[in-house]
């Protein structure tokens, strides 16, 4: 019997050799196994993440606010104070913890819209108002509009809101720029003084007056030294503030209401005397 070919396989390379396969071959087998896409996707991720966060196309450029009235976009826009951050960094929850510091907001959400905005929705405090005149009661919507009219003895007094006195000193730079949230007037009542002028239900008060009021009684608490014991309208005058012992602030209408009430806050902590203010120029007049 023939014997079998017992012979084996020499082999010719070196021991202990390696053979490297070719640059090519590399390429097709990770491309073949799926690392070579795997680690392109990698890359372009990291490089779209890097993109995204450093680009300044998605720093916040627009701060858009809604449902505002008293507030200007300007106010909004720096109470929320992002813009030129990186809208990756930012927490809504900061921004309406920041809006909702002004006297004027009852409840405020914020979102981020991609690339640039924010968007800011505002509900602000809006009191009952009482509008007093010849000893009636006149329940008015906002726009002005009389719905209901009562006695005036008929009708239980409504308190404006306190204002504790402040110290002499001058409080410090960052105290006075964060407003108190407490107390917010719920209501306002006007004391109409003009005469001869008949109200019936159905017809409008000047809106203009509404407004002024609601916004000093809600910024009172914060930024004046002494209390408000009465809030007037007169056709010619406009509104009007009572302080204190009968002391007479007239403001007139809404318009430059941050001047007016800086100008009354720096001359009752000055201890300037008087009986009677006008703040509608923009050189007072008292006396």
């Amino acid at each position: 019997m023939a014997k079998r070919d017992q012979r084996r396989p020499v082999n010719l390379l070196p021991t202990g050799s390696r053979v490297r396969p070719g640059l090519r071959r590399s390429l097709v087998w990770l491309l073949h196994t799926g690392k070579l896409p795997a680690a392109l996707l990698v890359s372009l991720a990291g490089w779209g993440i890097y993109f995204a966060l450093t680009s300044p196309r998605y720093q916040v450029r627009n701060v858009e606010a809604v449902g505002i009235q008293a507030l200007s976009f300007e106010d909004v826009a720096t109470l929320a104070a992002v813009e030129g951050l990186p809208i990756w960094s930012i927490q809504t929850a900061d921004i309406e913890a920041r809006v909702a510091q002004s006297p004027y907001v009852e409840r405020v959400t914020a979102r981020l819209m991609l690339p640039d905005r924010v968007v800011v929705n505002i509900a602000e405090r809006k009191p009952d108002v009482r509008w007093i005149h010849n000893g009636a009661a006149y329940d008015v919507t906002w726009i002005g509009l009389i719905v209901d009219a009562r006695p005036e003895n008929e009708v239980p007094p409504v308190p404006l809101p306190a204002t504790e006195a402040l110290n002499q000193t001058q409080p410090a730079p960052d105290e006075a720029l964060v407003p108190a949230q407490e107390p917010i007037a719920n209501s306002v009542t006007i004391h109409d003084t003009t005469q001869n002028r008949p109200l019936n239900v159905g017809d409008y008060v000047d809106a203009d007056a509404l407004e002024l009021a609601r916004r000093v009684s809600l910024r009172a608490p914060s930024e004046l030294p002494a209390p408000i014991t009465r809030i007037e309208w007169d056709s010619g005058l406009g509104i009007s503030l009572i302080m204190g012992e009968g002391h007479q602030v007239v403001l007139g209408r809404s318009d430059d209401l941050d001047r007016k009430l800086a100008t009354l806050r720096f001359l009752m902590m000055d201890g300037t005397p008087f009986n009677f203010l006008d703040l509608r120029p923009t050189t007072p007049y008292y006396r």
